[in-house]
């Protein structure tokens, strides 16, 4: 996901059930969020830096859904 310094995104997450973990790393190293045992609720993360980012969504055992807007 291509983001530039100050872009903000827009996270939902809808827990029913088991583990749900969230990490948001750049390619040149930054890590604006890195969460587990997410519950539901939502959210806002602003980038510091312009660049190349992965979104990584794991889960053990869950059900229920995480929602990632830019």
């Amino acid at each position: 996901l291509s983001l530039n310094k100050g872009d903000v995104l827009l996270i939902e997450v809808v827990y029913m059930t088991g583990k749900i973990s969230l990490m948001i790393r750049g390619k040149n190293g930054s890590e604006p969020y890195t969460g587990n045992d997410l519950r539901s609720g939502i959210f806002t993360i602003t980038v510091s830096e312009s660049d190349e980012y992965v979104v990584q969504i794991t889960g053990k055992n869950a059900t229920g859904k995480v929602t990632v807007v830019k």
